[in-house]
């Protein structure tokens, strides 16, 4: 369910295919599809781990992440929101314990202007102990964030801080066939320290 409405969310097997890369990268075993629940990324969240790194869909008007609900919930229920929707409440309170937050989630990096600052899911991030976050300000094209993900990460193991790598993948997808134009390379900045990860 959604505001109400019962629908289907939209796989995004270009997200799917960056998890098993990067893990890869990473030498660690992803949460993908159905084993992504909610509950289990929190538990995950509160690990010491180097990085973490989300990819799926993000939502501009709620600065909500959607993951899967629980097989319990789905077996019993249709899904309501806080089934499957990770919050920015949910982040905060969840203590992260990571290095870098990478999210590979549409619209993630924007939120809502307040008198102290711009509330968003990078915000919480960073409020909940995470040292870093990478984000997209604009919808991600699935084929292009797969790409680019893939070169950030592989500066990124080569000892290089987060910014240089970020910097790095930007000017390696400018010569990249068909994802050329600033929409599929732009999108992404740093929020936080920057980072360098030893792996």
């Amino acid at each position: 369910m959604m505001d109400g409405v019962e629908c289907d969310i939209e796989r995004l097997p270009g997200a799917q295919a960056e998890a098993i890369v990067i893990a890869d990268k990473l030498r660690v075993r992803p949460l993908i599809g159905e084993a992504a629940t909610k509950l289990d990324v929190l538990q995950r969240l509160q690990q010491a781990v180097s990085v973490v790194h989300i990819a799926a869909h993000g939502n501009l008007t709620r600065g909500t992440i959607a993951l899967a609900p629980s097989p319990e919930v789905r077996a019993t229920k249709i899904p309501d929101e806080e089934d499957y929707m990770l919050t920015m409440a949910d982040v905060q309170q969840a203590q992260v314990r990571a290095q870098l937050v990478v999210l590979s989630c549409c619209h993630s990096g924007r939120g809502e202007i307040r008198a102290e600052g711009v509330d968003s899911m990078c915000r919480a991030f960073l409020a909940s102990g995470a040292r870093a976050v990478v984000a997209p300000l604009w919808a991600i094209n699935d084929r292009a964030t797969l790409e680019f993900m893939d070169k950030f990460y592989t500066h990124l193991m080569n000892g290089r801080s987060a910014s240089v790598s970020l910097h790095q993948a930007m000017n390696e997808m400018r010569n990249f066939p068909g994802f050329r134009e600033p929409y599929y390379w732009a999108p992404f900045f740093l929020m936080g320290e920057d980072v360098t990860i030893n792996c």
